[in-house]
């Protein structure tokens, strides 16, 4: 296996693994609890408020929060992680040499779009744990969740895009980065 042929094998494992904690969900979580809940209740979300509750429940650092501080930076960490994730995918993408001009243009908007993500993530998670700046970490991830994916979102929706990967962390950014800023709106 080529070197690039491999990194692209290990991102998609890594990508996989780390997605999969999104459509497992146990059991025992099958109630939600409030603070989810809370989370949850930000209007943009309503259409997808079932889907944002079990997001959040597949996460065990997101279920044992246990006040809203605590469930903001469970919240902002993992979509941190999970924008991380994927923006390392596409970014190994970019690597392969099979990419045509077309979808490599589109990757190269989509890992603008990532990088701008995790900036705005991380810049609230730390206005929030150490600044107490509730009010710029929301506009943080407001600006995150729906300004900064937009031009990924576009491409998908174009048709330039049609990679599960990119899809499913398209769809768990506007989670992760609305409800955080439910939370942190209410801190």
């Amino acid at each position: 296996m080529s070197p690039s042929n491999l990194s692209m094998f290990i991102a998609s494992i890594f990508l996989l693994s780390s997605m999969s904690n999104i459509i497992i969900i146990t059991s025992a979580r099958a109630t939600s609890s409030p603070l989810i809940e809370k989370a949850c209740s930000d209007s943009r979300l309503r259409p997808n408020s079932k889907f944002c509750i079990q997001v959040l429940q597949s996460y065990p650092k997101i279920v044992s929060a246990t006040n809203l501080f605590d469930l903001s930076i469970a919240i902002m960490e993992t979509g941190i992680s999970s924008a991380t994730n994927t923006l390392a995918y596409v970014e190994n993408m970019l690597k392969r040499s099979n990419v045509g001009s077309n979808l490599k243009d589109a990757l190269k908007e989509c890992k603008s779009s990532y990088d701008a993500v995790v900036v705005s993530f991380k810049s609230a998670l730390n206005e929030v744990k150490w600044d107490k700046e509730y009010q710029t970490a929301t506009y943080d991830l407001q600006i995150g969740s729906i300004d900064d994916i937009q031009l990924c979102l576009d491409n998908v929706a174009s048709g330039k895009i049609k990679d599960g990967n990119i899809l499913s962390g398209n769809k768990v950014v506007p989670i992760f980065g609305l409800s955080a800023y439910q939370v942190v709106a209410s801190l």
